[in-house]
């Protein structure tokens, strides 16, 4: 859960191919549950979507009345984005001092630099402004998901007792967990795999084991008849935090 441990070049230079899948990111990526977006929209204001990609969580906040900014260092993505895009990252944010009252980081914790990030985040925010830090993963406390994940090489494991570390410009973060499903077939769910970073730096042969992989699977140790579409379990894992009016009583 506290994402993949690598060095910080290795970190950007990954965290930047995603607009490569740009098109099936967009349709095979699971959304977040209303709920959740309800609660995300009720902190309200100026909205800084950081890492906001081709826009999964960008588009619902807007459709609830936002007024949204979209920050990602990669323009391939950010090009798909309904919302105002600028070119920056987490550790460089090209906002002014205070300037939102919420910023979200939807499915990229992982990638960021989480000391440099949470200060150029608190740096951002008013006073009293709200961080939410959002990351849907595979159920894989359900066994085939599980396997599922290990053939993806999707690294999502569940530590529910986990909490980004947020410095001293932010109050308590509180944890939220949303289950939801999603209905895929076979063809989805390798469409899937091709979107996760390990797939996207791996060379054609290793793309093409892991989809040989993840159709036996469903051929044999977990049959599903050609056609057939399954309900794909996920949990939308999420970490609220206030910026402190004074930094210093953190």
């Amino acid at each position: 859960m506290a994402g993949p441990r690598m060095p910080a070049a290795g970190r950007e230079a990954h965290g930047r191919c995603f607009g490569t899948a740009a098109d099936v990111y967009d349709a095979v990526r699971p959304g977040y549950p209303d709920a959740l977006v309800d609660a995300i929209a009720a902190d309200g204001g100026a909205v800084l979507d950081l890492a906001a990609g081709t826009g999964k969580l960008t588009r619902p906040l807007l459709e609830r009345g936002l007024e949204v900014v979209a920050v990602d260092p990669d323009g391939q993505a950010l090009a798909r984005n309904p919302a105002r895009g600028i070119l920056g990252t987490g550790e460089s944010i090209p906002l002014a001092d205070g300037s939102v009252d919420l910023v979200t980081v939807a499915q990229a914790w992982h990638w960021l630099d989480p000391e440099r990030s949470a200060a150029e985040i608190a740096r951002v925010l008013r006073p009293g402004g709200v961080l939410w830090i959002v990351l849907n993963q595979l159920d894989v406390r359900v066994d085939w998901v599980l396997r599922l994940s290990r053939i993806m090489h999707a690294g999502d494991v569940y530590r529910p007792h986990w909490r980004p570390e947020l410095g001293p410009g932010f109050g308590r973060v509180e944890a939220r967990l949303d289950e939801f499903s999603t209905p895929v077939g076979v063809d989805d769910i390798v469409d899937l795999a091709a979107t996760r970073s390990y797939w996207l730096r791996s060379p054609r042969h290793i793309r093409k084991r892991v989809e040989a992989n993840l159709r036996d699977y469903f051929a044999e140790e977990h049959p599903v008849a050609l056609g057939t579409r399954l309900d794909l379990p996920y949990l939308c894992l999420s970490y609220r935090a206030q910026r402190l009016t004074d930094a210093g009583s953190a």
